[in-house]
Order: C-alpha cells, then sequence, then structure tokens
C-alpha cells in the first residue's frame, strides 16, 4: 500500500497549483485582451524572475559540485540565453501586438502562441524537476538536492535553458508592449466598439 505524500510535499503541492492558476489566467488575459498597466507587465516579469532563480540556483548548485569551476561557461549561459530571448522578442511583440480603448483605458492582446508559451515552458521544468526528484523535488531546502547521475543533470540544465528563454519572451513581452504603448495616438476614440490598433 503507498503511502501518502509528507506534508510539506502537500503544501508546496498546493504552493505550485496556486503558481500555475496565476499563469494560466495571466496568460489567457492576455490572449483575450487585459488592461495595460507598466507595472502589471514588468511586476509579473520579476515574478518570473523568482522563479526562474530558484530553480536555476540549485542546478547550479549541482553542477558546480559536479564540475567545479568549468561550470563558469553554464552560469554565463543562465545570463545569455533570457537577455537573447528577450532581444528577439522585442521587436517582434511590438510589431504583433493590438490595443483597444474601453472606457478610456487601454487593452492590448497577443497572440495565443506568445504568452502561452513560457506558461508550458514553466511546466517542463517543474515536471522536469519531478522526473528527476519525485515529489520532494518541489520542496524548498538547502543545500538542493544533486541529481543522481551527470545525464539527470545535463537534462535539467537543458529544460533550464528553456525556461530562461520563457522568462526572456516574458521580459520582451513587457517592453515591446510597453514601447508598442508609448506610440498609441493620444486621441484615439474610446468605447467598447473601438477598433484594435495596431502596436
Amino acid at each position: 500500500m503507498s503511502s501518502a505524500p509528507p506534508p510539506d510535499v502537500n503544501t508546496a503541492l498546493i504552493v505550485l497549483l496556486f503558481i500555475v492558476l496565476i499563469l494560466a489566467r495571466r496568460t489567457y488575459l492576455q490572449i483575450r485582451g487585459t488592461r495595460y498597466s507598466t507595472g502589471r507587465l514588468f511586476g509579473f516579469a520579476g515574478f518570473y524572475a523568482l522563479l526562474f532563480g530558484g530553480l536555476a540556483f540549485s542546478t547550479l548548485y549541482a553542477a558546480v559540485a559536479t564540475w567545479g569551476s568549468n561550470a563558469d561557461l553554464l552560469v554565463a549561459a543562465y545570463v545569455a540565453v533570457p537577455v537573447a530571448a528577450a532581444l528577439l522578442a522585442i521587436p517582434y511583440v511590438q510589431r504583433i501586438v493590438r490595443f483597444e480603448q474601453r472606457n478610456g483605458e487601454w487593452y492590448y492582446r497577443l497572440s495565443w502562441h506568445v504568452p502561452a508559451l513560457y506558461l508550458g515552458l514553466f511546466l517542463a521544468r517543474i515536471g522536469a524537476e519531478v522526473a528527476v526528484f519525485g515529489l520532494s523535488g518541489l520542496l524548498v531546502t538547502y543545500p538542493p538536492p544533486t541529481p543522481p547521475s551527470v545525464a539527470a543533470l545535463v537534462a535539467l540544465i537543458v529544460v533550464d535553458l528553456l525556461f530562461g528563454f520563457s522568462l526572456g519572451l516574458l521580459f520582451g513581452r513587457g517592453i515591446g508592449v510597453y514601447r508598442a504603448h508609448r506610440e498609441l495616438p493620444t486621441d484615439a476614440g474610446s468605447g467598447p466598439g473601438a477598433p484594435l490598433l495596431p502596436g
């Protein structure tokens, strides 16, 4: 007979579910159309960056323990991948974002694949964590758990870098939407029937 997960794991699962629900809701709103707010754009990106930082720390900790100083290039990759993704995303998002005015406030909408991609990559990273460590991998511990093999560590690194790419897309999205918003006409019509405007 299988035993129930420890209480700490249950708590971690509840927190994870709450985070996934927040990300899923934000994804849905950006596809359907959500009110423009600079604080919300970058506050959400900052929250996502904290998630990435926590997961990346556990992987880098294991990488340094396994490879020593040879892990320096890996640290550079963890920084370079999000930056490169953001630089790629900024002009693309600025071009495709659509705005409309509702009751005097600007709302923006993105194609489904932009926000859905970073949600999917976040879930992939969590899935990799559970695949390598089991449900106990969801717990925040210090020192972080060590992957059982070099192959498992490499798998975490690959998924981390994909997650870092999605983080860069998120920051690129925010900057692209912000830049497009600055270019909007100040005298655009308002009301529920106002047309979508290209960014």
